[in-house]
């Protein structure tokens, strides 16, 4: 008997060749071998070319008549195949990898160790040296990337995916961000070395113009700033672990220096017309400078024992004179009634304790009119400096020895040791206990403006606009459009305008010592939102004394301080506790003895009104609900104010449940002088909204809860917004 399968072979046959009508006829086969050259090749052998119509009849009978185990059987082959191919490509690619590695290691650190000679030979003032050692850092970076780019850019994505060879991409972003520091540098030296004016021509009389300084700086600065913005952008691209563990630390802390040295020249850039307007650029100016001790707290910054006037024309500083705070106080000839904290101690208000408004340009206004009224001339604008910034340019100048008091004073025994002249060594006979202030400030004034080297000028300015971000320094210009520059750098020490809430505690120190320097003060702040939208504020301030077992008097004392907190006008107190029940007697009789009265001083006071419960006095300044008492802490304790207050504000819940948005924000406010509170605010919200977008701070997970915690050494804005809890 025929086998079946056969049968049906057969029969297959008899069909493939048996035409059709509604079947089309299979064309006959036949090789086209033509061009045989061109064909591409299968295993070595020229591959048939078929016509189009062969290929689709032989793909439908292929399909039909091979069993689905043979084809398996061939794509298997082919799979094998394919990852055979992808096998050897890919130990290629290592193996290439790894010599690419190996440049680009090579040239990275030859490059960076370039860059390092060459930032030491502009410390020594090797400015032809540094610029070779700069450019070679460049070409060894250049050649890194050139290696690289030769190897192919996508294949460095691949390379974070394959063990040993990860360090190539972030290799990559190193040498970009080399390329760019090479050029920085390049730039950097031309500001270095095209400053001609040298140590030797000053010493024959020469003095230095600061204008012309910042004139020729100008676009080397510029130059400097895009490379360094640049490099620090590639540096982002370089992953830690890919550094060596012995270089780590070092690459961290470049990469944390990176935005301070792009702000510090960004700064320059983008205060320029004030710089000018500041150095008399646009003609003479004259400058009522306030030294303000911040170991004994006043509103702007401290209690005001030295001034100075110093002239200034084309960049060069023509005078600088020091004086004791006291000798122009005892030429005023008004009497007028001071602020009645301030009464405490003084019976009259004059110069030395001018500062009474946390507002700067109001504060520098009455200094400016106390200083004239004693007989000094009209100025330009007020400059204000603690012992902080002197600290910091004592840190960049050197030691500075006094002969005739026998000391040598540096950046860490400048407190106490003056502090211990001014209060006990002075001299009992002279009684002039500023003198030693005086004179050291002089002598380091003089030695910050003729410094010709280099890279202490840009230290100085380093130093100098640090404590203008501060606030150990504080700007007033009387020319509006030169205030205006001021307030827009945010060196001008003023009052903020808020529209939401606002945040700021004012420490004044009334006959206390010098014990600011010991105490430690913390700010913790709580804004609740009811769940109609309401909000109420806790501020608790924590006021540690450190004193009573130091070696020097005046920080073993009791520190008494008048402390203000300014929060959002119309702002209403609901509770406050900690503070002192105290309201002195005026001194005099003001009225009988004719004394004037100053109009800023007379409208706050007639906006005061009294809390029967705890003695709190609530008034009106600078757009603020203010609210102030008397807080005595003693040595080795703590004391703790708290105030509880409605915000004049809301949250709109209705706008948020028919799926709006409403805010929250808060701008927490430094005192000038302030070393920096500690300061810890929270925000607590009801169930049905949630935080959808935020600034800074925190979500308190299981808990609805943001929280924030810093150091106030600058001012702190923090906002979020509100929306539909989902």
């Amino acid at each position: 008997m025929p086998s079946p399968f056969k049968r049906q072979s057969s029969q297959l046959s008899d069909i493939r060749f048996v035409p059709r009508p509604e079947v089309s006829v299979r064309p006959k086969m036949e090789y086209k071998q033509t061009n045989t050259q061109s064909a591409p090749l299968f295993f070595g052998a020229p591959m048939p070319r078929f016509e189009p119509e062969h290929l689709k009849w032989s793909l439908q009978r292929s399909m039909k008549k091979r069993s689905f185990p043979s084809m398996m059987k061939k794509h298997i082959f082919l799979v094998f195949l394919l990852f055979l191919c992808a096998g050897i490509g890919i130990a290629f690619m290592i193996y290439r990898a790894q010599n690419v590695k190996n440049v680009v290691l090579a040239d990275g650190e030859q490059g960076y160790e370039d860059l390092a000679s060459a930032v030491e030979s502009i410390r020594s003032e090797q400015w032809s040296e540094s610029l070779s050692q700069f450019n070679d850092a460049y070409q060894s970076f250049s050649h890194g990337t050139e290696s690289l780019s030769s190897w192919g850019g996508p294949m460095l994505t691949l390379t974070r995916f394959v063990p040993g060879l990860s360090k190539i991409a972030s290799g990559k972003s190193a040498l970009e961000a080399g390329k760019h520091f090479a050029l920085a540098g390049i730039s950097l030296n031309k500001i270095t070395a095209d400053f001609t004016l040298s140590k030797e021509a000053y010493a024959q009389g020469n003095m230095i113009s600061l204008l012309d300084f910042l004139s020729r700086v100008k676009t080397p600065l510029k130059e400097t700033l895009t490379e360094l913005e640049a490099g620090n952008q590639a540096l982002k691209g370089v992953d830690i672990k890919s550094v060596p563990e012995d270089k780590q630390e070092k690459f961290l802390l470049v990469r944390k220096s990176l935005p301070t040295l792009i702000g510090l020249i960004g700064n320059f850039n983008q205060h320029e017309a004030l710089f000018e307007e500041l150095l008399g650029g646009n003609g003479p100016r004259k400058y009522l400078f306030l030294l303000q001790n911040n170991q004994e707290m006043r509103a702007t910054g401290g209690f005001i024992g030295t001034y100075a006037l110093m002239d200034v024309n084309d960049g060069v500083v023509r005078r600088f004179f020091v004086d004791g705070i006291f000798n122009p106080d005892g030429q005023l000839k008004e009497n007028i009634v001071p602020p009645k904290a301030i009464q405490k101690v003084s019976a009259a208000w004059s110069l030395h304790d001018s500062n009474w408004f946390p507002d700067f340009p109001m504060s520098a206004e009455k200094a400016i009119f106390f200083y004239e009224k004693t007989g000094g001339p009209t100025v330009d604008g007020v400059i204000t400096l603690t012992p902080t910034v002197m600290q910091q340019l004592l840190s960049v100048t050197g030691p500075i020895t006094l002969p005739q008091y026998g000391l040598t004073v540096d950046a860490d025994n400048f407190i106490p040791i003056i502090q211990e002249q001014v209060e006990t060594k002075y001299d009992k006979e002279e009684n002039q206990p500023k003198k030693v202030l005086a004179d050291l400030t002089t002598l380091l004034i003089e030695k910050v403006f003729a410094s010709q080297d280099k890279v202490t000028l840009y230290r100085i300015a380093n130093a100098l606009v640090k404590g203008l971000n501060e606030k150990q320094m504080l700007l007033y210009m009387r020319h509006p459009e030169t205030e205006a520059l001021i307030d827009e750098a945010g060196w001008s020490g003023r009052v903020l305008p808020t529209s939401k809430d606002y945040l700021s505690v004012i420490n004044t120190n009334i006959n206390g010592y010098k014990t600011d320097g010991v105490i430690d003060e913390t700010i913790k702040h709580t804004a609740e939102i009811g769940t109609d939208g309401s909000i109420i504020d806790t501020v608790a301030i924590t006021r540690t004394h450190r004193g009573g077992n130091t070696p020097y008097i005046w920080w073993n004392k009791v520190n008494a301080d008048y402390m203000r907190v300014y929060v959002p006008e119309g702002s209403k107190l609901l509770s406050a506790q900690g503070a002192t029940w105290e309201f002195p007697e005026a001194p005099l009789d003001y009225q009988a003895l004719g004394f004037k009265r100053d109009a800023d001083v007379e409208r706050e006071e007639n906006s005061l009104s009294i809390d029967e419960k705890s003695g709190t006095r609530v008034y009106q300044d600078a757009g603020k609900t203010v609210f102030g008492a008397w807080v005595y802490v003693s040595p080795q304790e703590s004391v703790t104010v708290e105030y509880r207050y409605r915000l004049p504000f809301t949250i709109d819940m209705n706008q948020i449940r028919q799926g709006g948005a409403d805010s929250y924000a808060i701008l927490y406010q430094k005192q000038s002088g302030s070393l920096g509170s500690k300061l810890s605010s929270s925000v607590l919200f009801p169930y049905g909204i949630e935080p959808v977008w935020q600034t800074s701070g925190n979500l308190i997970p299981y808990s609805r809860q943001w929280k924030l915690e810093t150091d106030l050494k600058t001012d702190v804005f923090a906002g979020m917004v509100f929306g539909t809890a989902k």
